[in-house]
């Protein structure tokens, strides 16, 4: 694919990319390959055929490169800066790009907002894949973090002398929860604690 085809004949005529600007996967240091894609694409079997083994190189550099890119998967439309992205002269890349297939082959424009990037499907459906890993991540980390001070806080009440609250599940997450809105950084003291135990203790009478 040249980058004349590249080219779009009209913004509005582009499909919205399915990731949001700003989304981006810093600490991701690796991705998910489908090397049996890879290998029995088109793309892989021509450039095979032709010992364009420098155009496979450049053509996985972007794949990596994408993986750093806002948001995450894509890359910027100027040759200017693929070159860049690929450290090499905007006169190699341009040559790379009037190759056929080119390292831009599957690529093609999108629309972030309003901003013009290219797209690749593969490259795609890998970062919803990891967003989707590191989402589900960060909610068994923040269900475990809950978990564990629900633990503390029972251990904590208990030791108040309150054993009847102690053992009440229902009562322990919804004053876990009120301690943290109305005390989202500071310690659990006793008189806090105490404090949360009256506030919840009105609330479920007032409902009677």
């Amino acid at each position: 694919m040249s980058l004349a085809q590249l080219k779009p004949t009209g913004s509005e005529d582009l499909e919205q990319y399915p990731i949001a600007s700003g989304t981006r996967l810093e600490s991701h240091y690796y991705f998910k390959f489908h090397h049996d894609r890879w290998l029995n694409s088109d793309f892989f079997l021509l450039t095979s055929a032709s010992g364009d083994w420098d155009v496979q190189g450049v053509a996985l550099a972007l794949r990596c490169r994408a993986q750093e890119q806002d948001p995450v998967g894509t890359l910027p439309v100027r040759p200017v800066l693929i070159a860049a992205l690929l450290s090499m002269p905007l006169q190699t890349w341009e040559s790379f790009s009037r190759r056929d297939p080119s390292p831009l082959d599957g690529w093609r424009t999108c629309l972030v907002g309003n901003t013009v990037r290219l797209m690749h499907p593969e490259v795609t459906e890998v970062a919803l894949d990891a967003l989707g890993q590191r989402d589900k991540a960060a909610d068994r980390a923040a269900a475990d973090r809950e978990r564990q001070a629900i633990t503390r806080l029972r251990k904590t009440v208990d030791a108040m002398g309150m054993g009847n609250i102690a053992g009440q599940e229902r009562f322990l997450v919804g004053l876990h929860r009120w301690l943290d809105e109305a005390y989202p950084a500071g310690n659990r003291t006793s008189p806090r604690i105490l404090e949360g135990v009256e506030a919840l203790t009105r609330q479920t009478s007032a409902r009677f």
